[in-house]
């Protein structure tokens, strides 16, 4: 088994304030030097402020999980209406210090619950979710309502209809209610971006609530939302839970839709094809299921979604459960608290009757994964590049990414040959892990090095790729920040395995260490029960809004 060696984690010392690089004239296209950082945030308006103060939210309706919501409003305890008006008045006097929400459509979600209500009073029912707001990342199309993935260009852009996953979730009766943060068009591991600016952690505002789906994690973490619709190519979910204490999953490859994602841009062709998926974050695994069966279907924007394996025979309790788990896979660093948590948990596992052995697959080459995860992003995600634009990039930045696996073959040239190398690559990652998996119901692995770090700023900005010359420090030692943040989720999305991210314990600093519950493909109903016993001996904690402690 490769692993990276450790000098790819020496990093020379930067200056306080690092040089921008001036590149040749005719590049512009492809690079910009400028990045959102030090620019000067536009007043987009956020449909929020001309509310004006906001009344006391319900702390029992705005903590509560969807899947309570439903069964209350279902059963006429709650009215949607009551629900809504309790989501926005925390969102008014919340959202202020945490930016979590960028657009909150508070009449037209009060126009609907007022059509749940009176639905329900005729008896009808719409859904699974009826009556139940929702945010959605500002990187899905929403009808009637702006989206703009974080990206200036975007800033005025309202679509006239759904992105597939949303229309989905209104077909099962969820209420659109407000738009979340993000990283400027999906692409990075913290949530900032010229238009609306950083989105802070929940536990800890000097933090970073991860990326790029991280306003989606803090909403939920301060009773913003219920339940998000995230998206996630290297992580982008279940990072920003696992930064935030809440609960986020990547399904299988394939089985939900991301038509209508931003990217690729507006009339734009879709290149990444084989590694995003769109999925949920919520604030308990019943309502990742809940979520899960809403959006893995056939629509009729998009009839290409893959079947889900049915659930036969699921899990009941942990006795009897086949556990394995590493605390730390292909060399990739991991912090000491990040080690000590997940020893903790795995011991409350076995106690709790579950048979869990320390084990990783002989054949799975890590740096490999890492590299293929690379080589298709470059390819797919930059498939209208000319090969000589490439060669320029490659030139100014390779050299930045070059001991970093999972971005030094995102650039430089491309060749058919080579992308369809890179799939067959995949196939055999795929392989190796499925057989490792047929022995067990679940693989506990972490999700990054470290837990929530301090704001990170990049030290260049190519076009819309941040680049970080400056790393992260953990536990005394420079990580690079794309291996400290991406190196333990990128796996799986080479695999395309069903992951739930769930958060285990805390660190001395109160801060949440979460882990990924790895399953085989197709099997993510199962999967998401096997993590639902699992999550019954971690360190639950109340959120600091929760508790009001922030």
């Amino acid at each position: 088994m490769t692993t990276p060696a450790s000098p790819s984690l020496a990093v020379r010392p930067q200056p306080s304030t690092p040089a921008r690089r001036v590149l040749p004239l005719g590049l512009s296209a492809l690079v910009s030097a400028a990045g959102c950082a030090s620019a000067t945030l536009p007043s987009l308006d956020r449909g929020i402020a001309q509310l004006g103060d906001a009344p006391a939210a319900d702390r029992a309706i705005v903590f509560a999980t969807a899947t309570q919501l439903a069964e209350r409003i279902r059963r006429r305890e709650l009215t949607s209406l009551q629900v809504t008006e309790a989501f926005i008045a925390q969102i008014r006097a919340e959202n202020g210090r945490w930016n979590a929400i960028v657009w909150l459509d508070a009449e037209g979600a009060r126009q609907r619950a007022r059509q749940a209500d009176a639905a329900l009073d005729r008896g009808e029912q719409w859904g699974p979710l009826h009556g139940v707001p929702v945010t959605i990342k500002d990187s899905y199309r929403t009808a009637g309502i702006r989206t703009t993935a974080g990206h200036a260009p975007l800033a005025d852009h309202v679509p006239t209809e759904d992105a597939t996953s949303v229309a989905l979730l209104r077909d099962a009766g969820a209420i659109v209610l407000a738009k979340t943060n993000l990283a400027r068009l999906a692409m990075d591991m913290q949530t900032t971006n010229p238009l609306f600016g950083t989105t802070p952690n929940a536990w800890d505002p000097a933090r970073t609530a991860g990326g790029s789906s991280g306003g989606c994690a803090t909403a939920l973490a301060t009773g913003m939302t219920p339940l998000s619709l995230g998206s996630d190519l290297a992580g982008s979910i279940r990072l920003p839970v696992a930064y935030s204490g809440v609960y986020g999953f990547k399904p299988t490859h394939g089985v939900t839709s991301l038509r209508g994602h931003i990217p690729p841009l507006p009339g734009e062709i879709n290149g990444i094809r084989d590694l995003a998926v769109a999925g949920p974050l919520a604030r308990s695994i019943e309502d990742l299921e809940l979520a899960l069966r809403v959006l893995a279907r056939p629509h009729r924007t998009d009839h290409s979604a893959r079947p889900l394996l049915p659930l036969e025979s699921p899990p009941t309790a942990l006795a009897g459960l086949r556990v394995a788990y590493a605390e730390q896979l292909g060399g990739a660093p991991v912090s000491a608290e990040v080690r000590t948590a997940i020893q903790t948990y795995v011991a409350q596992l076995t106690k709790a009757g579950a048979t869990v052995t320390r084990a990783e697959p002989a054949d799975f080459d890590y740096v490999g994964a890492w590299e293929t995860w690379g080589a298709i992003v470059g390819a797919q995600g930059g498939y209208e590049r000319s090969n000589l634009a490439r060669s320029f990039a490659e030139f100014f930045v390779g050299s930045k990414v070059a001991a970093i696996p999972t971005q030094r073959r995102i650039l430089g040239p491309i060749t058919v040959a080579g992308h369809m190398s890179a799939l067959g690559d995949q196939d055999r990652h795929i392989d190796a892990l499925e057989r490792f998996l047929a022995d067990y119901d679940a693989w506990i692995v972490p999700v990054a090095t470290t837990t929530a770090f301090p704001h990170h700023a990049p030290t260049d900005t190519y076009g819309t790729f941040n680049v970080y010359d400056t790393p992260l420090v953990v536990d005394g030692a420079p990580v690079p920040y794309y291996v400290a943040t991406q190196a333990y989720t990128t796996l799986f999305s080479v695999t395309g395995s069903p992951v739930v991210s769930l958060p285990i314990g805390h660190t001395a600093q109160g801060l949440p260490v979460g882990v990924q519950v790895v399953g085989r493909r197709y099997q993510d109903l199962r999967l998401l029960r096997v993590a639902a016993l699992l999550d019954k001996v971690a360190d639950h904690r109340p959120y600091p809004a929760q508790a009001g402690q922030e």
